[in-house]
């Protein structure tokens, strides 16, 4: 078997037939290709494009040719030492004007008007008109003037027909006296032509050089070559327009090119000669590419050099080459580094290569190597691999494939040398598959399945399962337990009451119908399969107080077990609101007592489930974000069946609405306390880009054992950075909400601390300090009317809190606090000042310490 796959490999690799690793190989020379792909720029090169913006701004393409004209000359007194035009000029530029004109002059002349006197003065005008039109002699002037343009030709690559003659013009820029190292007879497999696209003849006589700009894509349409010569009729050899402009750029003399069939290209340059190497007999070489577009070459709009809007040293004895970049005038290429690369940027790319005498080449002894490289790896995988252990085979093998890979790569990288390797790494693979597969795998997998139906593994599985909380798993796995085995109606059992705690009553009943299933009695199932019927009925079980479908009951002294919510065991009920329940739970892991807040899902319709999870889960994603001695701290969120719910820190306490009752307010300094507490926590949530809201003594607890604060219920929390709450989406508690707060505008953190000084004003004097008889009156109350002054109600209240308070409620968020920071600080002073009077009341001037030196 080993043999057969490492002979049709071998057989691939030499005739290219049935080769499926072909695309596969490309795909790795182009990700290693655009790996090595360069981001210096090629200081010789400058592009100008013509853009988009050039069409916005000189009008649509193709431009009357004097526009081209005038940028040619620009470029020329700028210094360019060759100025190479990647656009053909296949027919002449014939407008409306011109063909008027011209007409008109020959029926003048038809008439014999053209003579002296008068008629003469206006024949010349017709003829100074005719110039004046004619944009094709300004574009051919230029090119004359400035005496460096390279232009491109196109050979019809379409087969059939009559061979062409090439124009003469054309045949002066053919490689003349080349020279042949080799045999002769090679030529024949260059790629060959017999038409070329019609050029011109004015343009191609003031030429400075000429070159075909033909681009041939592989199978898979990437762009991965550049052709440097190609044969026209078997009679002449034609340079490709990257040689041309080079040729140009060096002043390569004829004669002073040689090529190698089948090996490469030299280019005599003064003293010295640059070889380029060819892959193969069609002389075809592969590119070294630069980064994608607009990164490896500098790019100028050709408006600012038509407008003459330059650095005049840019272009100072550069190659300049002028191509297209607007969309839809010139199909992009698909290539290794760009899946839209300009053809200008392909030619730029293989100028560069020549000028830098880089290339990716592929030695004659690459094919060599790589044909031992496979007989190696089928030696191995069809006699040694048969004979090794599965781990060393394993082992041998992956050394094998990587060491290869490492090879390929390091020559790709440091050497510019391609070396296939996909042929060699996929014979490896599919020989291991296919070889080892048969000795190994087909026995492990017999081993694995008696094992698999095998009582102690089913027992392993289960309890394993059942332990990570995947009881439908554990229960697949004691079905195929015998009853009779002893402790497996144990197993069954304490199964069926992990299936109670998570409220799927349904599949408890069936795990104990199966523990029961031989007839015989087991310990409370005769009275608890009744009852988990009723409970499957109706989704109640054990619940305290008013029960609703989906409550998790809050003692289950019935059924024995405390049912569950995600890892957390329900222990008591805490309290219950408009949307779900508040519990009481414990962690049965690190044994911390948690509270659990619920939604039940099932309350609310289909379309408006996903937005109730979002803002219900926004409270453990705001308050998760902060970590502060006054804030609860948030430990975990989930979703189980109908509920979601989030565990945070079980506070012990009472919320400020039972102080701020008149007949249960706190003395004045402890209600400055908590309210700075508050401040501060609040100062800290805002500096992390939370904004609570819903500032009000509902969500401010005071813990009993030490009086200590904390804040509560960010579930409507906006944190700022993102938009979860959209500006023009009220929400909050009415008596409480800032006046921007109320017009639906964008909030801040100055928003809570108006609603803070709600609070303050309240817990001082019993009332709050805005009240209406219906919500619209409370809105505009908040919004326009002033709050009463709290010492009015309270005459305790110090001079210096009503002005905290005031300064807390104005109106516009610019005059408030800007930070909940500097209210704390404020409170904080007035209970210094406070607790310093109060010294000295208790023990005098006498009694104070001695404070500085």
């Amino acid at each position: 078997m080993g043999l057969g796959i490492t002979l049709f490999f071998i057989f691939m690799a030499l005739t290219g037939i049935f080769d499926f690793t072909e695309p596969l190989e490309l795909k790795t020379f182009d990700l290693r290709a655009h790996l090595a792909a360069s981001g210096e720029r090629n200081p010789d090169i400058e592009l100008v494009v013509i853009s988009d913006d050039d069409l916005d701004d000189l009008g649509r393409f193709p431009w009357p040719r004097n526009i081209l004209a005038r940028g040619i000359r620009n470029l020329a007194r700028a210094g360019a030492r060759v100025i190479a035009l990647n656009i053909l000029f296949s027919e002449p530029e014939e407008s409306a004007g011109l063909r008027a004109v011209r007409k008109l002059k020959e029926q003048y002349e038809a008439l014999g008007l053209a003579q002296e006197g008068p008629g003469l003065s206006f024949y010349g005008a017709l003829s100074s008109a005719l110039v004046d039109l004619n944009n094709d002699n300004k574009l051919y002037r230029a090119m004359k003037e400035a005496g460096n343009v390279v232009l491109p030709v196109y050979f019809d690559t379409v087969s059939g027909g009559i061979d062409e003659e090439p124009p003469p013009f054309i045949l002066h820029h053919a490689l003349k006296e080349i020279k042949i190292s080799g045999d002769p007879e090679a030529l024949s497999y260059m790629i060959r032509f017999h038409k070329v696209k019609p050029l011109l003849p004015a343009f191609g006589e003031v030429a400075a050089g000429i070159g075909h700009f033909n681009l041939f894509q592989d199978r898979d349409g990437y762009v991965r070559h550049q052709v440097p010569v190609v044969r026209y009729l078997d009679q002449y050899t034609f340079p490709s327009l990257a040689v041309a402009i080079v040729r140009v750029f060096k002043g390569v003399r004829d004669g002073g090119i040689t090529l190698i069939p089948g090996r490469g290209i030299r280019m005599k340059v003064g003293p010295e000669s640059i070889t380029f190497p060819v892959v193969d007999s069609r002389m075809r070489c592969l590119i070294r590419w630069r980064k994608g577009p607009g990164v490896a070459f500098h790019r100028t709009p050709f408006s600012r050099v038509y407008r003459n809007e330059f650095r005049k040293d840019l272009f100072r004895g550069k190659i300049v080459i002028i191509g297209l970049t607007a969309q839809g005038l010139e199909p992009k290429l698909v290539t290794p580094v760009a899946a839209t690369l300009p053809g200008l940027e392909v030619v730029a790319n293989s100028v560069a290569d020549i000028l830098e005498r880089r290339f990716f080449t592929r030695p004659a002894w690459a094919p060599l190597l790589e044909l031992f490289v496979l007989l190696v790896f089928g030696l191995h995988i069809s006699f040694v691999l048969p004979r090794m252990k599965a781990g060393m085979g394993a082992i041998t093998t992956f050394t094998l494939f990587l060491l290869y890979g490492l090879l390929g790569s390091l020559l790709f990288f440091s050497r510019d040398l391609w070396l296939k390797i996909t042929s060699p790494m996929l014979l490896l693979l599919v020989g291991y598959l296919l070889v080892v597969s048969k000795r190994f795998l087909v026995t492990e997998r017999a081993k694995d399945k008696v094992e698999a139906d095998s009582i102690e593994t089913n027992k392993m599985l289960g309890l394993s399962f059942q332990q990570q909380g995947m009881l439908d798993l554990a229960l697949e796995k004691f079905r195929k337990l015998p009853l009779e085995e002893e402790g497996v109606k144990d197993l069954l059992y304490n199964l069926g009451l992990d299936f109670e705690r998570k409220r799927q009553f349904s599949k408890a009943l069936a795990t104990y119908r199966l523990i029961v299933g031989d007839g015989k009695a087991f310990k409370d199932l005769a009275e608890r399969i009744p009852r988990l019927k009723g409970a499957e009925a109706t989704l109640i079980f054990g619940t305290r107080g008013v029960s609703h479908p989906g409550d998790i009951g809050a003692d289950l002294t019935d059924s024995g077990a405390r049912p569950t919510l995600g890892r957390y065991e329900i222990v008591d009920e805490l309290g219950r609101g408009a949307m779900g329940v508040v519990y009481k739970g414990e962690d049965p892991k690190i044994h911390r007592t948690v509270a659990i807040k619920t939604l039940r899902l099932s309350d609310f319709e289909d379309n408006v489930v996903e937005e109730v999870k979002e803002r219900f889960f926004r409270e453990a994603e705001s308050a998760g974000l902060l970590t502060h001695p006054n804030i609860v701290t948030i430990y975990d969120c989930g979703e189980e069946q109908d509920l979601a719910y989030i565990a945070m820190e079980y506070l012990d306490g009472e919320t400020l609405e039972e102080f701020a009752r008149k007949d249960r307010l706190l003395p004045v300094r402890e209600t400055l306390s908590i309210v700075a507490q508050v401040a501060e926590a609040l100062d800290y949530a805002h500096g992390r880009g939370v904004v609570h809201r819903d500032v009000k003594p509902a969500n401010i607890m005071r813990l009993r054992d030490h009086g200590f604060i904390k804040v509560t219920d960010f579930g409507i929390a906006r944190i700022t950075s993102s938009s979860k709450t959209k500006t023009g989406v009220v929400l909050g508690t009415p008596s409480y909400m800032s006046p921007e707060q109320i017009s639906g505008k964008k909030v801040d953190g100055r928003s809570d601390i108006f609603s803070l000084g709600i609070v303050l004003f309240e817990m001082l004097t019993g009332q709050k300090p805005f009240e209406g008889e219906d919500l619209t009156a409370l809105m505009y109350q908040i919004a326009r009317e002033p709050h009463p002054g709290p010492r009015s109600i309270n005459p305790r209240i110090p001079p210096v809190v009503e002005k905290i308070i005031g300064k807390a409620l104005k109106k516009d968020p610019a005059e408030r606090y800007q930070r909940a920071s500097q209210m704390a600080a404020h409170l904080l002073k007035v209970i210094a000042k406070m607790d310093e009077i109060a010294a000295k009341k208790e023990g005098g001037p006498t009694t104070r310490k001695p404070t500085g030196p």
